[in-house]
Parts: structure tokens; C-alpha cells; sequence
């Protein structure tokens, strides 16, 4: 068979496998996203062990280009749904908090990671470049977290969206200063210009180009060209910061102040969720290979990164909002609240998967890590995803149990209701 039937064959499977995986562990009560990494999991080291050669089940990085692709397009639809699912106002009272522990949150498992890897023996700039791995957060895995817990438009939420994002800027910014490639006035500019572009502009024109959208009196119409538009907003990152997903989150930002936002969200949930998102999260399961556990010298070095990567984040990220008091003032800054709300914003910062084998690529091709320790340093990061990625949904589910709970009630009581309205009517 021509290998277009084999990565059909690969889709189906992937989306099949990623619903069943998704049921299986929400019985459990965790997080359904779990289930879908699992099961990328099993599928990846089905070719990872020669059980299957890579051909019939092109599901691992590098295998298909048209795979590789539609997991690209899931995080991109995710990015733009979790932007949309944002209250703007919510945004605008967490700037501060998302600003601080941002900062923090990339910066003190950066020094953790670079004086670890000095006391071990690692020279000055692989020291730093094993630093960087350490900075940027998975936003997709987060955001999907809180949507699915019902969290996502929360203060912590919002805090943790934004925070997030601007971890990807300061991760790109980071590893350019790595290598010592690339210009930091440059990305600067970029920034600048990408934010003028996009935000400013982009918020005060959308109102008529949806206008124009719904002129136009055809089947989907304004999803067609709200969607469009994404993609030109994610073009224009991509090229600039090799950052499709920004783009993305700023229309989706944009577009949450129009109620013709809202309106759309179940039909772009139809495409991401029906499609694109699960083949994502299969995708970024299959990235982790088993064998690396293999390795006794990565298993050290992964040891200290993975301690690093969950005790940095949690502190880094959550200390930052802790001092912030997010914005209500010295008196709330000793209360259970503050506490409470800054530990799940240190958690929502754990997990790492592309952004962290971006900034290693990028890393080795630039020279920071030498050739004799490339080996080391690959496997040594895919097992520290691996356990960033495997640890956060429960542990998410677990810094979020009073909100799910209370949610649970209100559910239970509407129901309630929703009963007694239907006797009384009879």
C-alpha cells in the first residue's frame, strides 16, 4: 500500500484510540488528556521496540510530514479555543501576577538548572543551554488541563495563559542568547511589531472584518474567515519566532470580545476536538521513548532536570504570584487563598514537550552542547518531559479539587432543579 494509506491509517487509529484512552482514564477521575498521551505512548514504542516498523505507523516525530503537520494544526486550535474561552477582564486583573511569575517562573529553574549542571561537571555555556531546557511551559497541556477541570476562565486561568505565553517569548529570547546566534534587537523589534500588528490593530479592526464576514451570506462564512485570519495571525509568528501557537492565542484574544466569538467556539471545539487536538496530544505521547531509561548516565542527568524542572516551576512561577497577592494587597498575602491559588499556578507551569526539544535542537546545531554529550542530553530531556508531562494532569486535578467539587455540587443541584420543575409542570 502507498504510504498515503498508511498515514489515513495512522489518523484513524490515533483518533480512535485517543477517545477510548480519554473514557478509560476520566473513570478514574483524572484528567481525559492523560489518557490520550498514553496512549500516543503505546503506539510510539510500538515502533520504538520494532514491533511495528515507523512506515505502517508513522505517528512518531519525523515520520510523516503530514502527521507532524496536523499535530502542529491541534495545538494551534487549542491555543486559539483557550484564547477564546478567556475573559478579557479577568486577563487584564492578573497582568501583573502573570508578569512577575512569569519572570521568576523562568528564571530560577534557569539558575537551578546551570549551577545542578556546574556542580556535575558540565562547562559554563552547556551548563546554561541545559538551563534554558528548563524554562519554557507546555501551554497546550495547561490549557487543556483547566478547560477539561472547568478552571480555564478562573483568575488562576487566565494567570496561567498569559504567564505562559510570555514564557515562549522569554525561552526564544533565552536560547538565541545560548548559542550566541540570531539577534536579540532583532527578536525585539519582532515583538514589538507582532504585537502592534496583531493586538492593536487586530482589536480595533475586528469588529468590521466580522461585519464583512457576515455579508458575504455563505454556508460558514464567518467560521471560514475567522479561522482564516487565525491562520495568517499563526503565519506571521511562525515566520518571525518559529511560534505558530502566539499567533494563534492573540486572534482567539482578540475575537473573545465579540459575542460572534462565543458563537463559534462549539463549531471550532467541532473540528479541534473531532480532529486535530487528540492527534496532538497522541503525537506528543509518541515523542517519549521508553529506551531512554535505558541509560544510565541520562538517567542521572535526568534525575537532576526533572527534580529541577517540577520543583523550579512550582517555586519560581508560584512564589512570583505569591508576592503579587494577585493585586488585593499586603492583607491577602498570608491567607490560605494566596497560598492556594499560587501553588496552582506553580503547577500549571510543570509540564515541558516541544518548546523544550525546540530549544534542544536549536541548543546542539548551535554548538552550546558538545557532540560526545549530544546522545546524553536528548535522552535526559525526553525522560524529564516525560515525567513533567505524565505528573501534571493529576496533580492539576488535585491543586484544583475544591473548584471541581464545587462544580460537581452546582451540577448535582441544577439537576436537582431541572427534576423538581418537570413534576411540578406534570
Amino acid at each position: 500500500m502507498e504510504a498515503a494509506t498508511w498515514v489515513l491509517f495512522t489518523i484513524g487509529v490515533a483518533i480512535i484510540l485517543a477517545k477510548i484512552g480519554d473514557s478509560i482514564i476520566e473513570k478514574f477521575e483524572l484528567p481525559g488528556v492523560l489518557g490520550e498521551l498514553l496512549m500516543g505512548m503505546l503506539l510510539g514504542n510500538l515502533v520504538y521496540f520494532g514491533i511495528v516498523g515507523k512506515e505502517y505507523l508513522p505517528i512518531t516525530m519525523g515520520s510523516s510530514e503530514v502527521i507532524d503537520f496536523l499535530a502542529k494544526l491541534g495545538i494551534i486550535f487549542l491555543l486559539f479555543l483557550g484564547a477564546l474561552d478567556t475573559d478579557i477582564e479577568q486577563l487584564k486583573r492578573t497582568g501583573i501576577t502573570a508578569t512577575v511569575s512569569t519572570l521568576l517562573g523562568v528564571f530560577v529553574p534557569l539558575i537551578m538548572g546551570y549551577y545542578a549542571l556546574r556542580w556535575m561537571g558540565y562547562g559554563h555555556r552547556e551548563a546554561f543551554a541545559g538551563g534554558v531546557l528548563l524554562t519554557a511551559t507546555s501551554i497546550g497541556l495547561t490549557v487543556r488541563v483547566m478547560m477539561d477541570l472547568g478552571v480555564l476562565r478562573s483568575e488562576v486561568g487566565a494567570a496561567s495563559l498569559s504567564a505562559s505565553v510570555m514564557d515562549d517569548f522569554l525561552g526564544i529570547a533565552l536560547v538565541i542568547f545560548a548559542v550566541g546566534s540570531g539577534s536579540l534587537l532583532g527578536l525585539g523589534i519582532k515583538i514589538v511589531l507582532f504585537f502592534i500588528i496583531t493586538g492593536v490593530l487586530g482589536w480595533y479592526f475586528i469588529d468590521h472584518y466580522v461585519k464583512f464576514a457576515e455579508k458575504l451570506r455563505v454556508e460558514k462564512g464567518v467560521l471560514g474567515l475567522i479561522v482564516g485570519m487565525m491562520f495568517l495571525f499563526a503565519a506571521l509568528a511562525e515566520g518571525w519566532f518559529a511560534a505558530a501557537i502566539e499567533g494563534a492565542f492573540m486572534m482567539g484574544l482578540i475575537l473573545s470580545k465579540l459575542p460572534e466569538g462565543k458563537r463559534i467556539m462549539e463549531e471550532v471545539k467541532s473540528i479541534g476536538y473531532g480532529l486535530l487536538i487528540p492527534i496532538f496530544f497522541v503525537h506528543t505521547g509518541a515523542m517519549l521513548n521508553l529506551k531512554v531509561f535505558g541509560n544510565a548516565d541520562a538517567l542521572k542527568l535526568a534525575f537532576v532536570l526533572s527534580v529541577i524542572a517540577i520543583v523550579g516551576k512550582i517555586a519560581g512561577r508560584g512564589f512570583g504570584a505569591w508576592i503579587t497577592a494577585w493585586g488585593r494587597g499586603k492583607d491577602f498575602l498570608f491567607t490560605h487563598e494566596n497560598f492556594k491559588m499560587s501553588l496552582q499556578m506553580g503547577i500549571g507551569s510543570v509540564p515541558r514537550t516541544e518548546v523544550a526539544l525546540v530549544d534542544l535542537m536549536v541548543a546542539i546545531h548551535g554548538g552550546a552542547i558538545p557532540p560526545d554529550d549530544v546522545p546524553k542530553f536528548i535522552a535526559a530531556t525526553l525522560i524529564f518531559i516525560t515525567v513533567s508531562v505524565l505528573v501534571t494532569p493529576p496533580l492539576l486535578k488535585w491543586a484544583f479539587k475544591e473548584e471541581v467539587e464545587k462544580q460537581r455540587r452546582a451540577k448535582i443541584e441544577a439537576r436537582k432543579e431541572r427534576i423538581e420543575k418537570k413534576k411540578k409542570a406534570r
